[in-house]
């Protein structure tokens, strides 16, 4: 399937409802879902490009190969949700939450994720390339087999779960900073 603008409702028809929706082997291109409430939504082999879906929010998806490609993201409310091998290639999601989320075979490539709130998500090989998770939340997650490299990770909040994580030698400061913070170390 093959979905474009001329195929969603339009914005003066108000936030979009689709809870239960389940899309199947299907490219979605520059859909604007923004603020849609999409609970329990299931997208399996799915691409979206282009598409903004801002404000959505889609507690307890399931997200099985989907690949987002420069889609805005912000503010994106996936809860208790399941991603099993998804990419997020050149997207602006800051402030996405991934809270209680599972995350298994993650990309995120040229991705903004600033302020993204993975607070109790359970991670297992995520891997970076040029993602910006500046003051991302961390607290009471676990990462397994999670390559950082590449990512900018200043100012996290829970910076400890990142345990086992590979990071590289640019990146020690920042994470550094982020665990004595955490620990309650003074620096004067």
């Amino acid at each position: 399937m093959w979905a474009s603008a001329e195929d969603a409702p339009a914005p003066a028809e108000g936030a979009v409802q689709m809870g239960g929706a389940e899309i199947r082997e299907s490219i979605l291109q520059d859909i604007r879902l923004s603020s849609a409430r999409a609970d329990s939504l299931r997208l399996t082999d799915v691409e979206l490009r282009g598409c903004d879906l801002s404000g959505m929010v889609a507690d307890g998806a399931t997200l099985t190969r989907v690949r987002f490609v420069g889609c805005r993201l912000t503010g994106v409310v996936l809860s208790d949700s399941r991603l099993t091998d998804v990419s997020f290639d050149d997207c602006h999601a800051d402030m996405i939450n991934l809270r209680m989320a599972r995350l298994h075979r993650v990309r995120l490539s040229s991705t903004r994720c600033r302020q993204a709130d993975l607070m109790e998500a359970r991670v297992a090989d995520l891997s970076t390339d040029g993602a910006d998770l500046r003051g991302a939340t961390l607290d009471k997650a676990s990462f397994a087999a999670a390559d950082l490299r590449g990512a900018d990770l200043e100012d996290l909040r829970g910076a400890s779960a990142l345990r086992g994580s590979l990071i590289s030698p640019e990146q020690v400061l920042g994470v550094g900073l982020a665990l004595i913070a955490e620990a309650g170390i003074r620096v004067e």
